[in-house]
């Protein structure tokens, strides 16, 4: 009598069963939808992007060019035993040997061993290329010596070699290079006194040397 009892009371009617399937249901319906009511949102990612399209000519490329310093020029009176004497124009820096290739170069009775091929240039010089057996008459102040002031026997420290300017009173091999370098780069001496702006040159030693150099 018990069993057949509780076997009773687990069989539900028709209508029983149909109300606890739609229960069921609602509340299965129900979990889902807080499911997806409360689930946490994805973030969106936007990208910007320029709708104006890049012109490749749009691109400016900028490229320093290197300014290069301006080319300075010197002008030199060349005559004697040339080809072509006459007035030159030549670079600043450049060599007796430039200026006696713009003359077309040395006659065959130029006297080689008294030239200094390898000498700087100043602008404004004569330049006066002597003849074989003409050391007297340029000594004698017939010709014009590209180097020296001969009527006055001082040494012309704007065109002198430094063979010569080694010649003056404790002006060694090191004093004659810088003032040949002071005078390529600064041009000219204008006055004798400007000597002592050459390094290693002072009072006293310019007292040593001012009789005996000029700049005319």
């Amino acid at each position: 009598m018990k069993g057949k009892g509780v076997k009773r009371m687990i069989r539900l009617t028709k209508r029983e069963y149909i109300t606890m399937s739609i229960l069921m249901a609602s509340m299965i319906i129900f979990m889902v939808g807080q499911h997806i009511l409360l689930r946490p949102e994805k973030p969106t990612i936007e990208l910007q992007t320029d709708s104006t399209p890049m012109k490749a000519d749009s691109i400016e490329i900028k490229e320093e060019i290197p300014k290069l310093p301006d080319e300075q020029f010197i002008v030199i009176d060349i005559c004697g035993a040339v080809q072509y004497a006459g007035v030159v124009k030549l670079k600043q820096g450049d060599r007796m040997i430039d200026a006696v290739e713009a003359a077309g170069g040395l006659l065959s009775t130029a006297d080689r061993k008294q030239v200094n091929l390898a000498r700087i240039l100043v602008d404004g010089e004569q330049i006066y290329i002597p003849e074989v057996g003409e050391v007297e008459n340029v000594n004698s102040g017939i010709g014009v010596s590209m180097t020296t002031s001969t009527q006055s026997g001082k040494i012309n420290i704007n065109t002198a070699s430094q063979s010569e300017l080694e010649t003056l009173n404790g002006i060694g091999k090191v004093l004659a290079e810088r003032i040949l370098q002071y005078r390529n780069d600064k041009g000219r001496f204008k006055t004798i006194e400007e000597i002592k702006k050459v390094s290693g040159i002072g009072d006293k030693k310019y007292e040593g040397i001012k009789d005996h150099i000029t700049v005319n």
